[in-house]
């Protein structure tokens, strides 16, 4: 291992299956997380497997490969990939479109090594080619390594998904009436419905 070459190269359609579940892996460690938020289908291998598929050669798309080897010789072994794409921004801001990190992973063995770090900035060169001002990443809450990655690889924070089941509502949660404008009030606003308005 400490004499192998690690390569990037884009992903061909022989390197799909080693990249489903490579991506496979982090999908399970997110749905171990909270299933609520990352409850994953029976059939997502085939359906992962599709969509990559779809997009190897789409121009806004890029699958990386992070491929081991030791010589010209031998076949390099898949041990990491990102997956990233050029994205719609909605139309509020200065910009227009931001690239987006996907996925990625790296194989256990690898990790560690540098491999995610040569990734992104492969991903942060490919994003600057096409254009956008921007690259973001979305970090799960609970995982601390990937967190410290992307802070060290120079990504800030910049806001924090909340999610909330709905089965969680029933009577303790709390209540807000809306204020309605009732007649003879002079056009203010005053507490409608229970007297909890606000």
């Amino acid at each position: 291992m400490a004499d192998e070459l690690i390569t990037l190269i884009p992903a061909g359609p022989e390197d799909v299956a080693g990249i489903v579940d490579l991506c496979l892996s982090v999908e399970r460690q997110h749905e171990a997380y909270w299933p609520l938020r990352w409850q994953l289908r029976g059939d997502l291998g085939p359906r992962y497997h599709r969509w990559l598929e779809s997009n190897l050669a789409a121009p806004r798309w890029l699958i990386l490969c992070a491929k081991a080897g030791t010589s010209a010789a031998a076949a390099p072994s898949l041990v990491g990939v990102l997956v990233a794409a050029i994205q719609e921004e909605i139309p509020i801001y200065s910009y227009r479109e931001y690239a987006f990190i996907h996925d990625m992973a790296v194989v256990v063995e690898y990790r560690r090594r540098g491999v995610a770090n040569q990734l992104l900035q492969e991903a942060r060169r490919w994003a600057g080619e096409k254009g956008v001002n921007q690259i973001r990443a979305m970090v799960a809450v609970k995982n601390d390594a990937a967190s410290k990655l992307f802070g060290h690889a120079g990504y800030r924070a910049t806001y924090q998904e909340m999610v909330q089941s709905i089965g969680d509502l029933g009577e303790a949660a709390l209540t807000f009436s809306f204020l309605s404008h009732r007649r003879g009030s002079g056009g203010r606003a005053v507490p409608g419905g229970n007297g909890r308005g606000f």
